[in-house]
């Protein structure tokens, strides 16, 4: 053993030794990994890509069957914007939002509950009738009360034929117009269920002219609050009775509010 190869610890300080060299490449061939093959890589990429698409593929190195996935990393369908692309806007509603009382095709309604008359002339012209409103003096505020069906609403209508140019009877049918009831649900009962009231130019016996506000007042006794009020907003009333009939239950309340 030549100590010229070793040092004072005893460390080997000399030329190397062909056994070392030989081992040294064993090792190195060891630590670098065999490069993969060009089939091999691509189909690496091909599964990566399909990864990303969330699409599930099967690997040779990765037993998929035993691999334990979370639910909510499960994706059973694709999305829509991978189906349709990115420039298409896609909607997801419920079914049957809209209720069952609406319609799916609603009907064309016009509501009317009024009836009107296209002309109602007047013999006396307009600025006549302004210059006795204009006149406190001049102007008579009555009610028309009494029991139901008494003929209340038959004679505004006589009123309403001496002002203005209109016949408040019908002969095809035989039935008075009603003037007041303008509501449809009052001509179809032939009940007044509103107070009307109606501003009419009529003269007295010396055919001096005044602007009289006539109210006509429904007659049953469960609208007596329209009578009521009309009895509060008129100078004077007139109390109707049927001569056929007589004094009615209903005629007391009349005299009651008139007092």
């Amino acid at each position: 053993m030549d100590d010229s190869l070793y040092d004072e610890f005893g460390n080997y300080i000399g030329p190397e030794i062909e056994s070392d060299r030989e081992s040294d490449g064993d090792d190195q061939d060891e630590d670098i990994p065999d490069k993969p093959d060009e089939e091999e890589m691509v189909s690496d990429v091909e599964d990566a890509v399909a990864a990303s698409n969330g699409w599930i593929t099967a690997s040779n190195d990765v037993d998929m069957d035993n691999q334990i996935v979370l639910a909510e990393d499960k994706k059973y369908y694709p999305t829509a914007e991978e189906v349709y692309g990115e420039d298409v806007e896609t909607l997801v509603m419920d079914e049957d939002e809209q209720p069952l009382e609406q319609p799916i095709i609603k009907p064309v309604r016009n509501i009317k509950f009024e009836l009107g008359v296209k002309d109602s002339s007047t013999y006396v012209s307009t600025q006549f009738l302004l210059g006795l409103m204009s006149n406190p003096a001049l102007v008579r505020n009555v009610a028309l009360v009494g029991h139901l069906q008494h003929g209340k609403t038959l004679f505004m209508d006589m009123l309403v034929e001496q002002t203005h140019h209109i016949s408040t009877f019908d002969s095809n049918s035989e039935k008075h117009m009603r003037y007041t009831d303008t509501r449809i649900d009052e001509q179809e009962r032939r009940i007044s269920i509103k107070a009307v009231p109606m501003s009419l130019v009529l003269e007295d016996s010396n055919s001096k002219s005044y602007l009289c506000n006539i109210m006509d007042t429904p007659g049953h006794v469960n609208f007596s609050d329209e009578m009521t009020a009309a009895l509060r907003l008129a100078d004077g009333a007139v109390l109707i009775v049927d001569a056929a009939e007589g004094v009615m239950n209903g005629r007391p309340l009349g005299s009651f509010a008139l007092s």
